[in-house]
């Protein structure tokens, strides 16, 4: 860009535009200032805009005039003129033309922050020195309408005691800077595309007129870009060079990595090692230039990288050797980028081939791990029933032995007596685990999913006996991403309330807002859980039912990164709180759909 966006505006706006620069990024923003007499009427060109519009002419090739009235008339300025917006700033850019338009009708004197606080020094610019008649404004005002940028504290009270004194009605509408500050960013944007359109311009023109002596060679090295093997790059940059230049020996030595590569020549074979002392690089470095009587070399590179040398010798008219540099520095710039393109588009290929053997491979090893667990479910629960086969059988014999050594049947001999007993607990024990697995012998096997929380608690709670127990649902609408077999955790921590918790009269369940997620509290009003047993409550075994159920409550919650503790006070209820991580949850609509979209499962 040759020059600035500047935006000269009258003092009454000079707080605006102080606090539009202020919250935007305007690098080639110059702003400036002149006082002229507001009140709506147009301004003629001359004393008091002429002196900063033409000092600020001299660095801005477009200038936005902003008053806070009626526009600006600009006379015919010689030499070249900055493009020039003059909008009227109260209609239109601080307020909708409509409401504008609505106050005026209404009768309404229109001002703003800058004018309120210099009214005197304005009323006295209409023509009415030491103060303004009140009968002047009564008689043409019907009242006086504050555009209330929030620039000036003092407005409200300003515009209160203007109201009092001129025995006129006010009103105030507060808009901020923010309508200002998105037209200033709109002309500034608008500037900076045509600035960029400009210099594209410029730049392409230059290309067409360097390019139009290369028709053919651009024409080549268009085809050369589009290729996607280096081989075939470097035989086409060979041909091209062979094409302008006509040498009678031509090679070129790679460079990967910083390593020189096999060498590509014609004749076929004729460099086959890089010669001592230069060779196909010239002494001190690679740098190009004359190569013998008749020869020259140019190094391919792309940006900072060196991509290779190529060598020419034995053309045909090499008092031309300086302008055939000139040339080849412009094809090589191209066909360093084609070798680019080429061992990049290379690199590509291995890492998709490499991704999709890796996919393939976990695709084999999750449809085997799928298998293996359903053979495993299968088995487990072939194993289950012919356990439970077993021990109803043995509950049975057990149960037959205890009625009769009650009855009588059977010697009641107080050892026998404890010992049934000890193996009917057993028993039952070992029935409940068994029959325990059957509801979590899926953990993990089936894919994640979102499910409504506030369902699943109240149909959780249909399955429990609930009768003289409120249950306080407080997560309506929250679906949290999670195991299908989420709802065993609900159950757990209700059928755990009602087991251990004495004599409960509630249960609630809320969610609120926590830092990088959201957290669901489950509460009852029994006994609580001692300190000293919070985190054991979730180990394997812990506990006097089967001991398997806060354990597998945390496994479930864990398969999608949520987890689980237990903060309550002992003697005033547990306290469950479920930490969903930002991502796992989200808020159903009020009509039923979902409009959230849970980012880190698409």
């Amino acid at each position: 860009m040759t020059g600035k966006f500047g935006v000269l505006c009258c003092k009454n706006l000079a707080r605006e535009m102080a606090a539009v620069v202020a919250a935007g990024e305007f690098p080639d923003l110059v702003t400036g200032t002149f006082c002229i007499g507001c009140g709506g009427k147009r301004v003629r060109w001359g004393a008091g805009i002429e002196g900063p519009f033409l000092k600020m002419q001299k660095a801005c090739d477009r200038i936005c005039i902003l008053r806070c009235g009626g526009g600006i008339e600009l006379p015919a300025l010689p030499g070249p003129v900055p493009v020039v917006m003059a909008p009227d700033i109260m209609r239109g850019v601080l307020l909708p033309e409509p409401l504008f338009d609505a106050c005026v009708r209404e009768g309404a004197l229109m001002v703003v922050p800058g004018i309120l606080s210099r009214w005197k020094e304005h009323v006295e610019a209409l023509g009415f020195p030491g103060g303004a008649p009140g009968e002047f404004f009564t008689d043409s005002v019907r009242k006086i309408v504050l555009i209330d940028t929030g620039v000036d504290p003092e407005s409200s009270r300003l515009l209160a005691a203007l109201g009092e004194e001129l025995r006129i009605p006010t009103e105030r509408i507060s808009i901020g800077i923010e309508p200002l500050r998105r037209y200033i960013d709109l002309e500034y944007l608008e500037w900076s595309l045509d600035a960029a359109r400009r210099t594209s311009r410029d730049t392409v023109a230059a290309a067409n007129r360097r390019s139009a002596d290369y028709a053919m060679t651009i024409d080549i090295l268009g085809r050369i870009t589009e290729l996607q093997s280096e081989e075939t790059v470097v035989e086409e940059m060979l041909n091209l060079f062979t094409i302008l230049f006509g040498p009678a020996r031509i090679g070129f030595a790679p460079v990967v990595e910083g390593e020189v590569g096999e060498i590509v020549s014609r004749p076929p074979g004729y460099y086959e090692v890089v010669k001592p002392g230069g060779g196909l690089f010239a002494e001190g470095g690679r740098s190009p230039g004359r190569y013998g009587s008749d020869g020259f070399s140019i190094e391919v590179r792309h940006k900072d990288s060196s991509l290779g040398v190529l060598l020419l010798e034995g053309v045909p008219v090499p008092e031309r050797i300086d302008e055939y540099l000139e040339i080849s520095r412009f094809v090589a710039e191209v066909c360093g980028l084609a070798i680019v393109n080429a061992r990049t588009y290379r690199k590509l290929q291995e890492a998709v081939e490499e991704r999709d053997a890796e996919i393939e491979e976990r695709v084999r090893a999750e449809k085997a791990l799928r298998e293996a667990n359903k053979k495993l479910n299968t088995l487990s629960s072939i194993t289950r029933h012919d356990i439970l086969n077993q021990l109803a059988g043995l509950l049975g014999y057990l149960e037959i032995t205890q009625m009769d050594l009650d009855a009588g049947r059977l010697p009641a001999d107080p050892t026998l007596v404890r010992y049934v007993a000890n193996e009917l607990q057993a028993a039952r024990t070992i029935q409940r685990q068994v029959e325990f697995t059957r509801f979590y012998q899926d953990i993990g096997v089936m894919e994640a999913g979102w499910h409504d929380v506030g369902a699943l608690v109240r149909q959780v709670a249909r399955e429990l006996p609930l009768s003289e127990v409120t249950v306080d649902v407080g997560v309506a609408g929250l679906l949290i991403y999670a195991d299908p077999l989420i709802g065993r955790v609900f159950y757990n921590l209700m059928e755990n309330s009602i087991r251990h918790g004495g004599s409960i009269s509630r249960l609630s369940f809320s969610s609120s807002g926590a830092p990088g997620g959201l957290v669901i509290v489950y509460t009852d009003d029994g006994g609580g859980i001692p300190a000293a047993d919070k985190e054991k409550i979730f180990r394997k075994g812990f506990g006097k039912n089967t001991g398997l159920g806060l354990f597998l409550t945390r496994e479930i919650l864990a398969i999608t990164g949520i987890t689980i503790r237990e903060t309550g006070v002992e003697g005033e209820g547990v306290r469950f709180e479920i930490f969903v991580p930002e991502g796992e949850y989200r808020s159903m609509g009020e009509d039923g759909t979902e409009p959230g979209v849970r980012k880190s499962h698409e």
